[in-house]
């Protein structure tokens, strides 16, 4: 009796001890085919969205400007209430070759003053209204198109499309820039921008792609070659549709130009009043293309329109309302690194900043209700930043 029982206590023994064999080799063997299925899986791709940031207000401001003599003691007094510490001057060089020295002793006086980024405009064809241009129109001819500027500016062959004279002139003017900041030893906070405006779009010629990049990276060349920061204010027209293709033909266009800051013009005033959140799908678009690429990035900012237009044409521009300003920047709100205006000197100063010559043409009635109505929107926005910049969820 004693020893069936114990021949039944060494069966269950042994069974037992198989089973627990069996249990470790079944989880040994998963543990391994884990690790295989693991080193098997490729990295996770980038995140389709763009990470929230926290920019809410904005920061900065396009300055346009005009021939005339800027009070900048009452400018740089008028920026520091706005608590702007960016600042891109529109344009350095007219068709004249004029205002490079003039322009950069403002960007140095700004920089010191309110401790600000500064970028200087480089070149831009105002008297061909070639800003935010599609690029079919920037591919045909224009004789008349003959120099970058009088006198000794470089000439222009009739057989250059409009992109490439652009292209040639703006590396010129730039490098002129670059040339000045270096001999006034500027500080490495003032920067370049790249005056065209070229409109964001979901598609483009073969050629339209290679003259776009072209262009960009010889307007760029000089300023990123000195290592300063180059910035680029592309336009959102009415004509875009695809927010994620738009962001990969701006990657591949801005691929090696030094580029390193992409301000997207949100095109509210121009284009589409009624929508001042339009432009938040590009934004993210932008962040994933350009600024969550660790390789290569740049950064993502909005370039707020400040302005409602007069005429389809937009000939003339007013002031907009402050509750479509703030409207806008709620819009920007969380999907940017920045957020700039357009324009301050005629949009958001409320004061007269420019002496210039006026005539008998001058609409002096006119020129003193934009006044009123940009020290109203100044007003409104400055209320609004004090109560804490509050947005309807």
């Amino acid at each position: 009796m004693r020893r069936a029982r114990n021949a039944k206590w060494l069966y269950y023994w042994l069974a037992r001890m198989r089973l627990r064999s069996l249990a470790s080799v079944f989880a040994t063997s998963c543990l391994l085919a884990a690790a295989v299925l693991r080193c098997s899986i490729p990295p996770a791709p980038p995140p389709s969205s763009a990470i929230p940031t926290r920019i809410g207000r904005a920061r900065g401001a396009f300055l346009a400007l005009p021939v005339g003599t800027v009070d900048r003691a009452a400018l740089v007094a008028s920026l520091k209430e706005m608590k702007f510490t960016t600042v891109i001057l529109q344009a350095s060089a007219n068709e004249d070759g004029e205002f490079v020295a003039d322009r950069v002793a403002l960007a140095i006086d700004l920089q010191r003053a309110l401790e600000a980024d500064v970028f200087i405009g480089t070149y831009q064809a105002s008297a061909h209204k070639l800003n935010g241009k599609p690029m079919e129109a920037l591919l045909q001819k224009d004789a008349t198109f003959d120099k970058c500027y009088a006198p000794n500016g470089p000439p222009l062959g009739a057989d250059l499309a409009l992109v490439d004279k652009l292209r040639i002139c703006s590396q010129d003017v730039a490098q002129k820039v670059v040339d000045e900041l270096t001999r006034s030893s500027a500080s490495p906070r003032i920067g370049c921008y790249v005056t065209q405006e070229p409109e964001l779009v979901d598609t483009l010629t073969d050629d339209g792609r290679t003259k776009l990049h072209e262009l960009l990276r010889d307007a760029a060349g000089p300023c990123a070659k000195s290592k300063r920061d180059v910035l680029l204010s592309p336009l959102l027209s009415n004509r875009v549709t695809d927010p994620a293709r738009a962001g990969v033909l701006l990657r591949d266009a801005l691929k090696d130009t030094g580029i390193t800051r992409v301000v997207l013009q949100d095109g509210v005033g121009a284009f589409d009043p009624q929508r001042p959140h339009r432009a938040a799908p590009y934004y993210d678009a932008l962040r994933v293309s350009l600024d969550d690429r660790p390789d290569n990035p740049v950064q993502v900012w909005a370039n707020i329109e400040a302005f409602d237009c007069e005429g389809p044409a937009c000939d003339r521009t007013h002031p907009t309302t402050s509750a479509r300003l703030t409207e806008q920047l709620c819009g920007a709100r969380a999907h940017v690194e920045g957020i700039v205006t357009y324009e301050y000197l005629h949009h958001l100063a409320g004061q007269q900043l420019v002496a210039g010559d006026l005539d008998a043409s001058t609409d002096l009635q006119a020129i003193a209700s934009d006044v009123d109505a940009a020290a109203q929107l100044r007003r409104g926005y400055l209320d609004w930043f004090e109560a804490g910049a509050p947005c309807a969820k």
